[in-house]
């Protein structure tokens, strides 16, 4: 459990406060298929909890530099993406709700693991003109040229013989 993610939100739950903003700024290990979180910056986190019926609702802002993997070619790909959290985070531990509160800590590890992990590309690509990977190994088709391509690594090159007449 990462006492980074934890925040006392006692005084929203008995009224003394409507409001309070809550920063969170810490390195994570978090991926997901071809994405990772990189640790360095560090997950950069601004967020509002308001008093709610029930609850706290979340709301902020999540920052953090990804690496991506190219589902096409392979390359590596990182860049900085920022994240809108919302969430409502429920005091009844019984209900159907997602996020719970224990207690009056906030522990909003789950919260935004969920919301920058769904906030990854499903299939990460290095950019719109990206070709892809050619069959012959050691070679990609955005190094490559179409004169260095072999002919026989078309999935097709079987079939040329079949074609051929003989004319």
């Amino acid at each position: 459990m990462n006492r980074d993610f934890q925040v006392n939100v006692g005084e929203l739950l008995t009224g003394r406060a409507r409001h309070r903003e809550a920063v969170v700024e810490t390195s994570v290990d978090w991926e997901v298929e071809l994405s990772e979180v990189l640790p360095d910056p560090p997950l950069h986190v601004e967020l509002r909890l308001d008093a709610a019926s029930g609850g706290i609702e979340v709301s902020g802002v999540a920052t953090f530099v990804a690496r991506h993997h190219c589902y096409r070619c392979l390359a590596e790909i990182e860049g900085e993406i920022r994240v809108d959290v919302s969430q409502m985070v429920t005091s009844d531990p019984e209900g159907d709700d997602e996020y719970h509160l224990a207690g009056n800590v906030l522990d909003l590890e789950q919260l935004l693991r969920d919301e920058v992990l769904l906030a990854m590309p499903v299939a990460p690509v290095c950019g719109p003109d990206c070709p892809g990977l050619v069959a012959v190994a050691g070679s990609g088709l955005n190094t490559s040229t179409p004169d260095q391509e072999d002919e026989s690594a078309s999935p097709f090159a079987a079939l040329k013989d079949l074609l051929d007449t003989g004319d």
